[in-house]
C-alpha cells in the first residue's frame, strides 16, 4: 500500500509562498513538524524558506536559486526543482487550503506507523502491548491536538472571559485551608500547584489532607501514589476522618476493643466519602502516559501526584539530562491541566543544596528538585516545612508545621504556621484549631473569626 502523500501538492503549496512570500506564516501554523512535507527535497526548500523568513528577507524564484548551497543541491534542491516548484498550478489564496491537506495526509502517516507497530509488538510473546497501545494512544491525541485551532474571535474571548468571571466558583477550587487559599485565592482549574518538603516534613501528609477537604466539598479527585502504596495512603485517610484512631496503632495492627468499633465507624464514613464516583487512586502506574489515560477516563476535577521525580520518563535521546526530562514532564503536566480543566497539584522531592545551609534551613525555589522547570510552570508554589524534625527545642513545639508560600502568581507569598497531630495525620488551618480539637471543642466558624493581617500571617525568615 503507498504512503499517504502528494508531490505535486507539496510544490504547489511551496509554489505559492514563492509567488507570495506572505502566505508562509498561515502556513508554518500547520508546518510544526516538518515531516508534514514527505519528499526530502521539499522538506530541504521549506527549511530554505524558514530561514529567509526567520531574517526577515523577501525571496523570489532568483534569489532562491541564487542561495543554493553545496549542502542544498546534496539535499536535491536545484534550480529546475525551485522553477518547478515556483510555476506549480495553484490559484492565488489557496495555499492554505492545500496545506490543510498535506497536514491530514501528514497524520494519517504517522497513524499508520504506530498502530504497525502496535501490531508488531502485538505478535511478540512478552512485549509490554499495554504500554504500547497507552503511548499510541498519547501520540495520536498530539498530533490531532497539534491541528491549529479557529480563527481568532475578540467576541469569543471577551464572552469566555465574562462567563469565567461571573463563574469564579467553577473556576477556582479551595483548597480547604482558609490561611492557605488567603495566599493563593485558590487553586485555578488549568494550573500547576507545586508542594515541596524535605522527606519527613510532612508533605504527603498535607496533600491526602488537602485531599480530605476538597472531596468534602464535593470535587472529584485523583491521587496517583508514586512512593507510599495504596494502602498505607488509606490508613493515613482512616486516621484523618476518624480523629481518634493513632496511625501508629493502626500501621501495626495492634487494636483494643474501642479501637475495633471506631475502625467500624471510619469505615462507613470512607466509603460513603470516598466513594468510586468521587474518588479513584492508583499505586501501580508508573509513567505518564499511563496516567493521562486514567485522568481521560475519570475526568476528575483535582488530580493529585506524590511525587514526580518518581515517575518513569523515557529519554529522548542517550544523553538527554534528567532536568531536561523533568521540564518535559512538568510541561506535558501543564498541558494536561489545560486539556482536562482540572487543578493539578504536584509533590515535589527537594534538592541537597538546602542541606548545605544548615539544619534550620527554611526551603527556597531553588531548593526543587530540577527547580527550573518546575518554578515557570506552576501557579503555585508551597513549602511544607516541619521545624521540630530538625530542632526538638524549637519554640513552635511538635504540634505546628510552617506552609511557605514562595511563589504565588494570582496572591502573595509569605508563611503560616498550622496545627499538626502526627498520631492523627492531621494537619490543622491554625494551631488553635488543634488545640481546640484535643480538647473535644467544637471546630471554630472561620466566618466568625476577626480577619488576621498578613503581618500577623506571615514569618520573617
Amino acid at each position: 500500500m503507498e504512503t499517504p502523500h502528494n508531490l505535486k501538492l507539496e510544490m504547489s503549496v511551496l509554489g505559492g509562498i514563492i509567488t507570495d512570500n506572505k502566505v508562509f506564516n498561515s502556513v508554518a501554523e500547520y508546518c510544526t513538524d516538518p515531516e508534514i512535507f514527505y519528499d526530502s527535497k521539499c522538506r530541504a526548500l521549506w527549511h530554505k524558506f524558514e530561514e529567509f523568513n526567520r531574517i526577515g528577507k523577501p525571496f523570489d524564484i532568483v534569489i532562491l536559486c541564487n542561495s543554493l548551497t553545496s549542502e542544498d543541491h546534496a539535499n536535491g534542491i536545484s534550480n529546475s526543482f525551485i522553477v518547478d516548484c515556483g510555476t506549480a498550478e495553484i490559484s492565488p489564496g489557496f495555499a492554505e487550503f492545500y496545506t490543510r491537506q498535506l497536514y491530514e495526509k501528514f497524520l494519517l502517516r504517522k497513524i499508520i506507523a504506530e498502530t504497525e507497530d502496535v501490531k508488531k509488538s502485538a505478535l511478540i510473546e512478552g512485549e509490554d502491548i499495554y504500554q504500547k497501545i497507552l503511548n499510541t494512544h498519547t501520540l495520536m491525541g498530539n498530533f490531532l491536538n497539534s491541528k491549529p485551532g479557529e480563527k481568532f474571535s475578540i467576541e469569543d474571548v471577551v464572552n469566555e472571559a465574562i462567563q469565567d468571571m461571573r463563574d469564579k466558583e467553577g473556576r477556582i477550587i479551595p483548597c480547604g485551608y482558609e490561611n492557605m487559599d488567603r495566599f493563593s485565592g485558590g487553586f485555578t482549574r488549568g494550573e500547576i500547584t507545586v508542594i515541596g518538603g524535605r522527606p519527613g516534613h510532612g508533605k504527603t501528609t498535607l496533600l491526602i489532607n488537602i485531599l480530605s477537604q476538597l472531596i468534602h466539598k464535593g470535587n472529584r479527585c485523583m491521587l496517583f501514589n508514586r512512593e507510599l502504596p495504596n494502602t498505607e495512603v488509606i490508613k493515613k485517610l482512616i486516621c484523618i476522618e476518624s480523629q481518634k484512631l493513632s496511625y501508629s496503632t493502626v500501621r501495626k495492627g495492634v487494636y483494643e476493643e474501642h479501637d475495633l468499633k471506631r475502625l467500624d465507624e471510619v469505615k462507613d464514613i470512607m466509603l460513603e466519602k470516598y466513594s468510586e464516583d468521587k474518588f479513584i487512586m492508583f499505586d501501580n502506574l508508573k509513567s505518564f502516559a499511563e496516567s493521562t489515560a486514567e485522568v481521560k477516563k475519570f475526568k476528575p476535577d483535582v488530580i493529585l501526584d506524590d511525587y514526580i521525580q518518581l515517575i518513569d520518563i523515557k529519554p529522548q535521546g542517550k544523553e538527554e539530562q534528567r532536568r531536561l526530562m523533568i521540564e518535559r514532564l512538568v510541561n506535558d503536566y501543564k498541558w494536561l491541566a489545560k486539556d482536562t480543566s482540572a487543578v493539578v497539584i504536584l509533590a515535589s522531592q527537594l534538592n541537597r543544596a538546602l542541606e548545605g545551609r544548615g539544619k534550620n534551613a527554611i526551603p527556597q525555589l531553588s531548593d526543587l528538585a530540577e527547580s527550573g522547570a518546575i518554578e515557570q510552570v506552576a501557579e503555585n508554589a508551597f513549602f511544607i516545612y516541619y521545624e521540630y524534625k530538625v530542632d526538638p527545642n524549637t519554640k513552635l513545639g511538635k504540634n505546628q508545621i510552617t506552609l511557605v508560600a514562595r511563589k504565588v502568581r494570582y496572591g502573595n507569598t509569605g508563611s503560616i504556621n498550622m496545627g499538626y497531630d502526627g498520631d492523627k495525620c492531621t494537619i490543622y488551618d491554625t494551631f488553635d484549631d488543634y488545640v481546640d480539637m484535643t480538647k473535644g471543642k467544637p471546630k471554630k466558624d472561620k466566618k466568625e473569626l476577626k480577619n488576621e493581617t498578613e503581618e500577623e500571617l506571615e514569618i520573617p525568615w
